[in-house]
């Protein structure tokens, strides 16, 4: 069985609430999409935890911390961007004033992040952060025509694992299929998944999202301490209002 996780987005709680239940399911593989970082509290932690797993790969978040926000980003993001570089990035300045221990710290973080890929292939199935037509544009899979032009540009690729948007969704060629909650769609026809997301949903249920893939695919709701999240989101320079949207799931 393979867990897929997608944007994490630094909140801890979230993520280590999946992890439990990942365990508990007896899940041997895990493999994460993308958007380990920005938004969330715990940038640092998180990473910590996702070293871990059998592959990550790059988000828009992960990169815009590397690079720069880029100029869609609305001003919070852009703030939350910022914030989270001065975390982890192994400057000068950290060098000059910190202790080894921490640039050290810092630099395996920074060298992680640069390390991530956009996609990946394993047998029949793709994996992406976003559109598998161009990974790593930053394009959505939200329409049946975006679906159908990834399946006409991966010919060989039954199965499709995306992220992104934070909302579960699944794809079939020429329809959207809605999603249920605990069962199982077998690989009857090809497919694209969008996993949702582990720590900012954003389809009006808080609790984090992940799928389980075995013979078929499963989408799995977990709770966590959201309130815990969102009193650590408080403390921190990050806008209160990714806090709020936390307790709606929006």
């Amino acid at each position: 069985m393979i867990a897929v996780l997608s944007d994490v987005h630094a909140n801890l709680e979230a993520l280590r609430a999946v992890i439990r239940d990942i365990g508990r399911r007896g899940v041997g593989r895990v493999v994460f999409l993308g958007d380990i970082i920005g938004y969330g509290p715990n940038p640092r932690e998180v990473l910590d935890f996702l070293k871990n797993f059998e592959f990550c790969l790059m988000g828009n978040h992960d990169r815009a911390v590397l690079t720069g926000p880029p100029r869609y980003f609305n001003p919070i993001a852009r703030r939350a961007t910022d914030w989270t570089r001065k975390q982890i990035h192994p400057s000068e300045l950290s060098f000059r004033f910190l202790r080894p221990r921490e640039y050290r710290l810092r630099k395996q973080y920074w060298e992680f992040l640069l390390g991530l890929k956009p996609w990946r292939k394993v047998g029949e199935m793709f994996f992406a952060h976003d559109n598998p037509t161009r990974p790593g544009d930053d394009r959505y899979v939200r329409k049946i025509e975006e679906a159908d032009a990834a399946f006409r540009a991966h010919p060989d690729v039954r199965l499709f694992f995306i992220g992104h948007s934070h909302i579960p969704a699944l794809f079939m060629p020429g329809r959207k299929e809605p999603v249920e909650f605990g069962r199982k769609y077998p690989f009857d026809e090809r497919m694209i998944v969008n996993v949702g997301s582990v720590g900012q949903p954003r389809d009006k249920d808080p609790r984090a999202c992940y799928v389980i893939v075995d013979d078929g695919v499963r989408f799995v709701r977990v709770e966590y301490d959201v309130k815990k999240t969102m009193a650590k989101i408080r403390g921190k320079p990050l806008d209160p209002m990714l806090a709020e949207r936390l307790a709606k799931g929006i």
